[in-house]
């Protein structure tokens, strides 16, 4: 068993314990199917972002500013349907505007050699700037039952299980192809397999970028986004990605 097989172990037998406490310490409530289903949705954007902020981690970069890119592409979307542009043109302008932010971040990151952490750390500043702009100091409300149905609405139980059953066959297929997962993670643990591949550091650059937007769109949020990026990195932290 590998150290890295092991401390995942570890972190997943602690992370049992923790909610078997806290089940305990709720009379039962904790691991009830309303209440897991709260924390799923309420993790969810945490969780997706964490996953294109692990492939910029280990591949030498960071990204800061996914909090104010998340709250001004959630602003355009909230703008653009309360201009009765529709939901499917707004949600498609809040993926434009997160791709093109970052195909222009990931260009001064790989091509003109600007270190991640300068061009982000601007970029949380200056997106967060275009948010105050964009609303004005005010929040758009979202009355869009649809919208909403995305980050609010239930599945019928059956599709619940047919995801979840999907879900572990996705594990389990990633898992039988860990050889290639193992390979990439390399990319940024071993500086001499970064320098053997840094003809495709700017490539991947950009594209991790671009995923990290394109996951930001799960829906409009109204406030900065200031805890964002910390929750982000703490989850990447906790799954190993440090």
């Amino acid at each position: 068993m590998t150290t890295s097989s092991l401390r995942a172990y570890i972190m997943i037998a602690v992370l049992g314990l923790i909610w078997m406490y806290f089940h305990w310490a709720t009379d039962s409530i904790f691991l009830t199917p309303r209440n897991l289903s709260n924390l799923m949705t309420q993790m969810s954007v945490t969780g997706i972002l964490a996953v294109g902020m692990l492939m910029l981690i280990v591949s030498g970069n960071i990204d800061l500013s996914v909090g104010s890119v998340l709250a001004f592409a959630g602003g355009i979307a909230a703008f653009a349907l309360s201009e009765g542009y529709g939901l499917p043109a707004s949600v498609m302008l809040a993926i434009v505007v997160g791709v093109a932010v970052g195909l222009f971040q990931g260009t001064l990151t790989a091509y003109l050699n600007i270190p991640a952490f300068i061009v982000t750390l601007g970029g949380l500043l200056a997106w967060r700037g275009a948010v105050k702009w964009l609303l004005g100091g005010n929040t758009i409300p979202i009355s869009d039952d649809t919208f909403k149905f995305i980050g609010q609405g239930n599945l019928p139980a059956v599709v619940g299980w047919v995801l979840a059953v999907a879900a572990v066959a996705f594990v389990i297929f990633m898992a039988i192809r860990k050889a290639r997962s193992v390979k990439t993670y390399g990319l940024g643990e071993a500086n001499y397999t970064a320098e053997l591949l840094k003809t495709l550091i700017p490539i991947g650059a950009i594209i991790a970028f671009i995923f990290v937007m394109n996951t930001e769109r799960g829906g409009a949020i109204e406030e900065s986004g200031v805890p964002v990026p910390v929750l982000i990195l703490l989850a990447v932290a906790l799954g190993g990605g440090f």
